[in-house]
């Protein structure tokens, strides 16, 4: 049955796809147009159906009835195979006919008498000439490098990255820009310095012209509450404030600076509002869960929403936190609880011996909530409650830290475990090293027997052929 079981291998390449048979003959080839080669390219490694991979394997099953068009293969009673080299799944071919024939591979006779054999094919099927196929390689690659960098750069989640990778950059400048005129702004007006909201120290400041203005500032214009951020008395005479008289010039150069920090304000609340907007767009489930800043910083760290769909709760569960886990890893010290996720309020604001079973489970939900978001794009409210109503159960059970005693107990039966598992190792080794040590003893013992056996006949031959 063996004997009369025919392939056909079918690969593709540079200049199309092209069938052979079990001797290495082709049977049937159809090229690309030159000037589509690398679209073509791009569609078969995006998992699509090209023209010409149908068109051939439609070939291909016509001919498998007709035995004369297949180079005369001998002793052919039928096709039992197609072989196809795919980066597909053998679900996608079955829209052809001859689907129960068709088997998929990564690699196949074809692909490999293809590739160390191009330059003889590309003639012989007058695609092109031995001198022209490098610089058509060449060409056409880049044109398919060109088209992968356009796709990956369609993806949305790279926006999000930029721009919560952009609010970070504009809070440590704001930082540092308010720290600056604070320092510069109390040289003319020390008491002001009494607003500790940035945002309403700035705004006023970018707003008021001189002290005057702002002893005698109407709190209901620029919608600033001065009672409560001004702590200094609004009816103070000029005179008593210890800052230095500066000229026009200086006090326009401030307010400009501080309109600059101003715009800077302005721009980060637009970008947060983008973030929640893209969130609500590409992981709804998430943003419900943990919200817009903090899903965001997880997506950005591991680079995109495909990659931290992939991740397990585990590491999760530590994203932000690797120096801490590879310094367990190699010193042996406490493993961290949690990464970024510490900035959820519910981990945050949690008792500090619930954290852990608190990051456990807000870590299991958020890969639920991001597999959702990925693989379906379906809203589900119930992660999110189900994850407060585990939360408020962890509290209720653990409302005390546990003891001493209890603390010690666990890290006992951690080392207990820890050791166990070390014995059972050396065991393992050893029982090893010493069935291998028997099995070399007996194949010694019996190599030994069969050659005295082997001797003993020899020599009772030799006794034989002996003439006394």
């Amino acid at each position: 049955m063996e004997e009369n079981k025919q392939k056909i291998y079918i690969t593709n390449s540079i200049f199309g796809f092209i069938a052979i048979d079990e001797n290495l003959k082709i049977i049937e080839t159809k090229t690309y147009e030159k000037e589509d080669i690398s679209s073509k390219l791009f569609d078969i490694d995006n998992k699509k159906f090209v023209e010409e991979e149908i068109e051939i394997i439609n070939k291909i099953e016509e001919k498998i009835g007709n035995i004369d068009e297949l180079n005369d293969i001998e002793k052919l009673n039928e096709v039992n195979e197609i072989n196809v080299e795919t980066n597909k799944k053998l679900s996608d071919y079955n829209r052809f006919n001859c689907f129960d024939k068709i088997k998929v591979v990564n690699e196949n006779i074809a692909g490999e008498y293809l590739r160390s054999n191009l330059e003889n094919i590309v003639e012989e099927i007058d695609f092109c000439k031995k001198e022209e196929l490098n610089s058509i390689i060449s060409t056409n690659y880049q044109k398919l490098t060109n088209l992968k960098m356009k796709e990956a750069n369609k993806s949305e989640d790279k926006l999000l990255i930029q721009s919560i990778n952009s609010i970070d950059e504009i809070d440590e400048s704001i930082s540092k820009l308010v720290e600056r005129i604070r320092e510069w702004y109390s040289i003319y007006f020390p008491e002001i310095d009494e607003i500790h909201n940035n945002n309403s120290y700035i705004n006023l400041i970018s707003t008021i012209n001189n002290k005057e203005d702002i002893l005698n500032h109407n709190s209901e214009e620029n919608n600033l509450d001065l009672n409560i951020d001004l702590n200094i008395d609004l009816n103070l005479d000029i005179s008593f404030s210890v800052g230095a008289d500066l000229e026009k010039e200086d006090i326009e150069i401030l307010k400009n600076f501080a309109n600059s920090i101003k715009s800077l304000q302005i721009s980060r609340k637009e970008i947060e509002e983008y973030i929640d907007m893209k969130m609500d767009k590409i992981a709804p489930n998430l943003k419900d869960l943990v919200g817009s800043s903090l899903g965001a910083k997880l997506i950005a760290h591991i680079g995109s929403i495909k990659q931290l769909a992939l991740l397990s709760s585990g590491t999760v569960q530590v994203l932000g936190a690797e120096k801490a886990l590879f310094r367990h890893l190699k010193t042996g010290e406490n493993p961290p609880k949690h990464g970024l996720i510490y900035q959820h309020p519910e981990i945050r604001g949690a008792k500090w011996w619930n954290r852990g079973k608190i990051a456990r489970t807000l870590a299991l939900k958020i890969s639920l909530a991001i597999r959702k978001d990925f693989f379906s794009g379906d809203f589900d409210e119930n992660i999110k409650l189900s994850f407060l109503e585990k939360v408020k159960e962890i509290n209720k059970n653990n409302p005390f830290p546990p003891t001493k005693q209890q603390r010690e107990n666990k890290k006992s039966g951690q080392s207990e475990n820890k050791r166990n598992t070390k014995t059972k190792s050396k065991n393992k080794s050893k029982n090893k090293d010493k069935n291998k040590y028997e099995k070399n003893l007996n194949r010694k013992f019996t190599s030994k027997g069969k050659k005295a056996k082997r001797n003993k006949i020899k020599g009772k031959n030799f006794m034989k052929n002996l003439d006394y």
